[in-house]
């Protein structure tokens, strides 16, 4: 990519993907997101991408911070569930950092109101 391009490329991606970890666009944040994009795939074939939660939590939105801590709750055994272990251990710490980023950049979603 050419040098005059990244600056352009960092705008677009703030416009498509967010603006970033902390609210600013770099071209660092936008490859980071586009790599955590990139990995959600087996994430979000079980938590929905929409955010609702059925039986599974919704990870939208969430604090990158909380994500990494809790993925690596499961690659070092101190939470259990068979799938997340699987999932946590089969990741670097990098793909951790993409991951959280990516679903941290998401909006989370609006409650629906409660069924009376």
């Amino acid at each position: 990519m050419r040098r005059y391009m990244l600056p352009r490329f960092a705008a677009l991606a703030a416009l498509t993907l967010g603006a970033g970890i902390h609210g600013t666009a770099t071209a660092s944040d936008a490859k980071l997101l586009s790599y955590g994009r990139h990995l959600s795939g087996e994430c979000s074939a079980c938590h929905r991408i929409d955010g609702v939660d059925n039986g599974i939590p919704s990870i939208v939105g969430w604090d990158p911070e909380a994500f990494v801590a809790t993925l690596t709750f499961y690659r070092n055994g101190k939470r259990t569930n068979p799938a997340m272990v699987s999932v946590a251990q089969s990741l670097d710490d990098a793909q951790f950092k993409a991951l959280a980023a990516y679903f941290g950049s998401l909006p989370k979603p609006k409650l629906a109101p409660k069924k009376k």
